[in-house]
């Protein structure tokens, strides 16, 4: 969707990028940059031309970002993640990336819409996601801003080609992935080729950021990605963010503290069993959550009850709406289990009811020494009183 062009962005009209990419006209901007339509000189194929904000040009963080998010997409080669094609630096010393042109919506501009996503939607769109990210983490490329944002439903080219939605999922964005040199794994810490945020640093959107990026400084990794696509999900299925906050300090307390939000309760119309899959994707401790994208989507497939009905190729596979069998009843029953409380939680019960006992018992001997006091005083008149009698 094309946008007016702020007063403060130059205007790139008629530019000749890399000696092929002529510019054509703006289509939208964000923090890091400004985004045009172009075409190559020769075929006439239509990309997307992202510049750096001029602001952000001469900065070597912020030209190190933009270069991460060249080489983590062109090196995903996902049909679910947008394709890169060229990346360089104008004469004016501008750096540039040329990619995928891509027409349609976000997933959270679908959400706004259409308001919570019907559970086969929601389903094929994580998947799909899940896909990319799959791809990305066997690759060494953790995305660390995933969020329905992101997720981009592209309508344009082989999107609407085939297939029951008429859109092709896309992840967008990787200006702060971190690329590793090895594939991610859940076991180890993989070695990093580098990324643009010093170690220490919180960066990303907070309230699709995992617990360890909020407390630890950003350590990324694939299950940190996981906990994002669990809270996307959360989104889709009850159309409301799932940690929301006007400061960061109340948002990072709702993730890393406050009880955990149950989606039945925001949206009654959620499928059975979709709190214990968002209780696991969200857990606190990362060895609870499902341990690879594919496993989180397929869980998420049993409880939209969405299965696979052939399986010809990864890409073309068919979905169908069927009865639960009792192996998928008995995998949701088992995804409700992460909603016990956590180690931290039950200690402060501990505390809490072994402080109360220690006051009870307290309070009883101090009731029984006033009461034994109190027959003491009665009983010394009462027996001169008798004895008195006797006489």
């Amino acid at each position: 969707m094309t946008q007016d062009l702020p007063n403060d962005i130059p205007r790139f009209e008629g530019m000749l990028v890399g000696g092929k990419y002529v510019v054509l006209r703006f289509i939208g901007s964000g923090g890091m940059g400004t985004v045009w339509l172009g075409t190559h000189r020769t075929l006439g194929t239509r990309v997307a031309i992202k510049f750096i904000r001029e602001e952000h040009a001469a900065h070597v963080d912020s030209r190190r970002r933009f270069e991460i998010e060249a080489r983590a997409a062109a090196k995903l080669q996902s049909q679910n993640a947008v394709h890169i094609y060229d990346y360089g630096v104008t004469a004016e010393g501008l750096p540039y990336i040329v990619m995928e042109y891509l027409e349609g919506e976000s997933l959270s501009e679908l959400i706004i819409r259409k308001g919570a996503l019907s559970p086969r939607e929601a389903a094929h769109i994580i998947r799909h996601a899940a896909r990319a990210l799959e791809r990305a983490h066997a690759v060494g490329i953790v995305h660390r801003d995933l969020k329905p944002d992101n997720i981009f439903l592209a309508t344009n080219g082989e999107a609407s080609a085939h297939g029951e939605y008429p859109y092709t999922v896309k992840l967008v964005d990787f200006g702060i992935a971190k690329i590793f040199q090895e594939p991610i794994r859940s076991d180890r810490a993989p070695l990093p080729m580098g990324g643009p945020t010093q170690e220490g640093a919180v960066i990303g959107t907070p309230n699709f950021m995992s617990p360890e990026q909020l407390t630890s400084g950003g350590s990324p990794g694939a299950l940190t990605d996981l906990w994002s696509l669990g809270a996307s999900t959360f989104a889709a299925l009850t159309a409301r963010i799932p940690f929301e906050g006007d400061v960061l300090g109340d948002i990072v307390l709702k993730v890393c503290a406050a009880p955990m939000p149950v989606p039945s309760e925001v949206n009654p119309n959620v499928p059975p069993g979709f709190d214990g899959w968002f209780a696991r994707a969200c857990a606190r401790d990362p060895q609870r959550r499902f341990q690879t994208a594919a496993e989180l989507s397929q869980a998420l497939d049993r409880v939209c009850g969405v299965h696979a009905t052939s399986t010809s190729s990864d890409e073309n596979v068919q979905y169908a709406l069927k009865p639960a069998t009792p192996e998928a009843l008995a995998a949701l029953a088992e995804l409700d289990e992460p909603r016990s409380m956590s180690p931290r939680t039950a200690l402060l019960a501990g505390l809490v009811l072994g402080v109360a006992v220690m006051i009870g018992v307290v309070g009883f001997l101090a009731y029984r020494d006033k009461v034994a006091s109190e027959t003491e005083q009665m009983r010394a008149p009462n027996g001169a009183l008798d004895a008195g009698a006797a006489r």
